[in-house]
């Protein structure tokens, strides 16, 4: 046992390394897209939930939906795993501002594609004291995807002794986040964050009456069609939850944004 750990010692420091070099990688690039987000004090430096607006009819862009997505982005930056971001939340911006102009802010968003120094200004007055940083999100894109592999395993004869199918159905989010600096009313960061779920099921495909080696073409047609009846071709399985995709995008954003030691 002991040396069997030993032996591991090396490969537990090369991922160690290699997930390091990864994480340095994200800085630079976080550093270079952000340097006023990279370099603020994320420990003090408060982060208000404007509200995440949706560009796709499928998904709906009520008040509701736009509420229950909004509340998303701020819990899972506030999380522990991000060193418990200063969040404030997309219910107390909306009582700070009211309810009426919190809307036609986000209206005003969606169609504009962003926010003129003139909103960030009235943003920077009314929320100055409680968050440097304010962010704005809308989704652009929800894809679903579907695949199926076979995989065969044969004996000692090369006969084939079970078939498994494995079917799979994915789903890709991605949606759009721009943070905006208070201080000074200029745009901080624009990123687009994609969050992926996938959901697969394997299905023994195997014979359940097996090919007489001697049998003619006719005979194993028959003995094919007869095996597909018995075991029909599989469905795919249920679609990941499109929240659980956007939760992910979120998770991804949290990743940069977490403070360094350092701080």
């Amino acid at each position: 046992m002991g040396r069997s750990l030993r032996s591991q010692i090396p490969i537990l420091a090369l991922i160690a390394t290699l997930a390091l070099v990864h994480g340095c990688k994200e800085r630079e690039q976080f550093e270079k897209e952000a340097p006023a987000l990279a370099h603020a004090n994320l420990r003090i430096d408060c982060i208000a939930i404007a509200g995440v607006v949706s560009d796709l009819a499928a998904l709906g862009d009520s008040a509701e939906s736009r509420a229950s997505r909004s509340l998303l982005i701020g819990d899972h930056l506030g999380r522990e795993r991000f060193g418990k971001l200063p969040i404030v939340s997309y219910s107390d911006v909306r009582t700070t501002l009211g309810g009426d102009d919190h809307d036609l802010l986000l209206d005003h968003f969606k169609e504009d594609g962003g926010c003129d120094s003139t909103i960030l200004a009235e943003l920077h007055a009314k929320l100055e004291g409680k968050a440097r940083f304010i962010v704005f999100g809308n989704i652009q894109a929800d894809r679903i995807d579907r695949s199926e592999s076979e995989s065969e395993v044969v004996d000692k004869k090369n006969k084939t002794t079970t078939k498994t199918k494995t079917m799979t159905t994915s789903r890709t989010t991605s949606v759009r986040l721009r943070f905006y600096d208070l201080t000074d009313q200029q745009l901080a960061w624009d990123h687009v964050a994609v969050g992926q779920s996938a959901t697969s099921k394997e299905h023994d495909m195997s014979d359940v009456i097996g090919h007489d080696p001697n049998e003619g073409f006719l005979g194993g047609l028959v003995t094919s069609i007869v095996n597909s009846a018995i075991k029909p071709d599989p469905k795919y399985p249920p679609t990941p939850r499109f929240e659980t995709c956007l939760a992910n995008a979120f998770d991804n954003v949290g990743v940069y944004l977490k403070p360094s030691k350092k701080k």
